[in-house]
């Protein structure tokens, strides 16, 4: 438990002035991460079947490109110049032309990691947009999925009896889910009030507790990937913690969420 707490007030310390910060030290902070999260789905995979280094290092790179190379507009976050995807596509998919014989790098592969490089890349884009727009509305966000967590646990312990998801994630329960969800709520929502101060704060209120079951979800997505998997955690990096997408897990989901809804809205 010692080290537990102690990684994650070494986290928060390496957080809080990178976030403070912003502008490219936060963005190039996001892409080091993002690499990190990569690799562990990569992991996943090569422990059923070796991938060639060539396109581990085409995977990181289509990664960084997604990443770095769509506009950081607010108003539209994933404004995507298809050149770019249409340049991935063959980049992912015509190498399986030549490793098909050796059997190392197949069409199910390619399209695998096409979707996970745009989907952990267009997250982290999201993330660097958010924080670039507006620092208050950045914590807001991020503290949903975090307080969501928190709550989820205090009150799953502490009343939970009825489990929400058995065979995904045996500890979690729907106590533990919906005081979670009411709790995030409230406190982000007051933390938005008193740092954006809102015209319409009724629909923010629900806007918030939206994505707070949204962060639910992600959760239980990715815990969805271990079972599969049969891993307990993606990677051993942070200790006590697990990997980047333990920790990430419902802050991916938040996020993209949060650039769909400002997307439309």
């Amino acid at each position: 438990m010692l080290k537990r707490i102690l990684s994650a007030i070494f986290l928060i310390l390496i957080a809080i002035p990178l976030i403070v910060t912003g502008g490219k030290v936060f963005a190039i902070a996001l892409g080091i991460i993002g690499i990190f999260a990569l690799k562990e789905m990569l992991d996943l995979k090569t422990n059923q079947n070796s991938i060639p280094f060539f396109m581990k290092s085409i995977f990181y790179l289509g990664f960084l490109s997604v990443i770095y190379l769509i506009p950081f507009d607010y108003l539209n976050p994933f404004g995507i110049d298809y050149r770019l995807l249409v340049f991935l596509f063959f980049l992912y998919l015509l190498p399986t032309l030549y490793y098909h014989h050796k059997k190392m790098y197949f069409t199910k592969d390619a399209f695998s990691f096409l979707a996970i490089t745009l989907f952990l890349g267009f997250a982290c884009h999201g993330v660097i947009v958010l924080r670039m727009y507006n620092i208050w509305l950045f914590l807001s966000i991020i503290l949903i999925p975090i307080l969501t967590d928190t709550f989820a646990l205090f009150f799953g312990r502490l009343i939970g009896k009825h489990k929400l998801s058995p065979n995904i994630s045996p500890n979690k329960t729907w106590e533990g889910s919906i005081c979670g969800s009411i709790c995030a709520t409230i406190i982000s929502s007051g933390f938005y009030y008193l740092t954006m101060n809102p015209t319409q704060l009724e629909i923010q209120i629900f806007f918030f507790f939206l994505l707070s079951i949204v962060s639910q979800m992600g959760d239980l997505f990715f815990s969805t990937i271990k079972r599969e998997n049969g891993v307990k955690d993606f990677s051993n990096l942070i200790p006590e913690h697990g990997g980047i997408l333990d920790r990430f897990d419902s802050i991916i989901f938040t996020v993209l969420a949060f650039v769909l809804f400002i997307s439309y809205f």
